[in-house]
């Protein structure tokens, strides 16, 4: 109740210091694709396609550089003969570190993989619908309005026509 209230109260402050009117904060600037809904299926799939790919790419990075940061501390203390206590409890937090950064990575990349074949098979089905369902009752929609004014342009023209009898008459 109070976040609702002081949303409120920020955009009525925004709109009196930019004299703007208060509806033109609350319009969506991005348009939903809401006259169809296989229209929506799709662009909404692709939109969650392309982002699960960013974020497929971008985890997998950002694991590669957790690995890359915490893999030569561990190699130089695999390697050392004797280590101190602190060393040790250290040693064996990094190679946890490693396995909880594989066992990440795996459900990650999973997980993002399913989103990306059920975004890229909702895309599929919301085109193929859209197209095959939709879009030629649309394209005959418009095909009939053609027809509809080129007949009236035709009635217009005739109606406009000068007759034989009244050219007589100029």
């Amino acid at each position: 109740m109070l976040t609702r209230l002081l949303k409120v109260v920020w955009l009525r402050l925004m709109c009196v210091l930019n004299r703007q009117p208060l509806e033109s904060y609350m319009e969506s600037k991005i348009p939903l694709p809401t006259d169809n809904i296989y229209k929506f299926y799709a662009l909404f799939s692709l939109f969650v396609f392309i982002f699960s790919l960013g974020a497929l790419l971008y985890v997998n990075q950002a694991n590669n550089d957790r690995v890359l940061r915490v893999y030569p501390e561990l190699a130089a203390l695999k390697q050392a003969k004797e280590l101190s206590p602190q060393d040790e409890v250290r040693k064996v937090l990094l190679e946890r570190l490693m396995e909880v950064q594989k066992s990440d990575q795996k459900v990650y990349k999973y997980s993002l993989s399913a989103l990306i074949g059920m975004a890229f098979w909702s895309m599929i089905f919301g085109f193929w619908r859209w197209h095959r369902d939709v879009q030629p009752r649309i394209d005959e929609a418009n095909r009939i309005q053609l027809e509809i004014s080129k007949l009236q342009l035709a009635k217009l023209q005739a109606e406009m026509a000068p007759h034989g009898s009244d050219v007589d008459r100029v």
